[in-house]
């Protein structure tokens, strides 16, 4: 009976054994089965775009955008024509610009002509602001650099100190006329951020997004061309962005005339869908065409480069256009039913991705009218 007895626990604790082990690989195997899947990227909290006091909206369609990302170091930048001094690339992590070397210099975006309604973004560091200038010139035919005739209207950023000066002159059939000249304080630490934005003669000056300059009634003739003027004084000068682009009809017309609406003024966070602050008054445009047209409804595009995976690009396209969608709904009230979406990547190019301007371009948000 003894041995009989032992033999019964013996296998009484074989079995209990075994149950163990069994729990436990099961309960790692649920473990491990939980942790297999990869989560999606959880949508980005947006800024409160309803308080956003800036009113810029950059043009819509481009006609010449640079930055910097296919020039060599030791060549000269391919879409500008230098003069008068050197420049060089500085490359840093997140910085990529064009930087002035010599005291003064002469640069000209190889644009032909302007058109009557437009709008400039200019990224610029000044690395030691101490009396360093970045004057515009946008200037007609008869033009022939800054030692001759007054070019057609001159935007002029200088240093002082911890702000910058704002100073804006017209030249045209009345003679030359000073139609602005303030002061805004800057944090010279980040690059400074110059909007300039013509329309139907009225003149408006934005700087880090807050409007510094707002003049009508200046007549100008045709403009063939721009150019920057960047004088360093006792610190060098950084230019990482340069936009130009034709100013075109608000959304309400654009949406009603064509059935489509192109934009580059809603932006993201790199490689997020995160919008940055300077959406607002594009967004907000979009949200008083849909209040006063209650039939209207939209798909919500979102587009990007070829740079990256298409399977990323196709992802984030996806999320951007939602996260417009999101903000819409959330913030302004829009109902949710009027709007729907669709992320095509990098599917649908309106232009190269050879250049910088080309791979901007088919980075954008559409509208669809439905």
């Amino acid at each position: 009976m003894r041995v009989v007895d032992t033999c019964l626990r013996f296998l009484l604790l074989l079995a209990a054994i075994a149950v163990s082990v069994g729990l436990i690989g099961t309960s790692a195997g649920v473990v491990a089965q939980t942790a297999a899947p990869q989560r999606a990227a959880a949508p980005a909290a947006q800024p409160d775009l309803t308080t956003v006091k800036a009113d810029f909206i950059p043009g819509d369609k481009t006609i010449f955008y640079d930055d910097f990302s296919d020039m060599e170091g030791n060549e000269p930048p391919p879409h500008w024509k230098v003069r008068d001094g050197a420049v060089a690339l500085k490359v840093g992590t997140g910085i990529r610009q064009l930087t002035i070397m010599s005291g003064r210099l002469r640069l000209t975006p190889m644009l032909k002509g302007l058109p009557k309604n437009f709008t400039v973004e200019t990224e610029v560091k000044f690395d030691n602001p101490e009396d360093a200038r970045s004057p515009w010139y946008f200037h007609d035919k008869t033009w022939d650099g800054p030692t001759g005739p007054e070019a057609a209207l001159r935007v002029f950023l200088q240093t002082q100190g911890d702000s910058l000066r704002v100073a804006v002159r017209h030249s045209g059939t009345e003679g030359v006329e000073d139609i602005a000249d303030t002061s805004v304080p800057v944090d010279f630490s980040q690059p400074v951020k110059e909007n300039i934005w013509v329309q139907n003669g009225r003149l408006r000056v934005y700087i880090n997004g807050e409007r510094v300059v707002d003049v009508n009634q200046v007549e100008l003739p045709p403009l063939t061309g721009a150019e920057l003027g960047p004088e360093n004084g006792e610190g060098k000068i950084g230019y990482r962005l340069v936009r130009f682009a034709e100013s075109m009809p608000d959304f309400g017309k654009v949406i009603t005339s064509t059935g489509r609406y192109v934009t580059y003024g809603i932006l993201f966070d790199t490689d997020s869908d995160r919008l940055k602050p300077e959406s607002a008054p594009v967004i907000k445009s979009i949200a008083r065409g849909l209040e006063a047209n209650p039939n209207l409804k939209l798909v919500i595009e979102g587009h990007t480069d070829s740079v990256g995976s298409a399977e990323h690009n196709l992802d984030l396209s996806k999320r951007r256009a939602e996260a417009v969608k999101a903000v819409l709904v959330s913030q302004f009230k829009v109902d949710a039913a009027r709007l729907t979406t669709a992320g095509l990547g990098a599917t649908k190019p309106i232009d190269s991705n050879d250049t910088p301007q080309g791979r901007a371009q088919n980075r954008r948000v559409e509208f669809v009218r439905q």
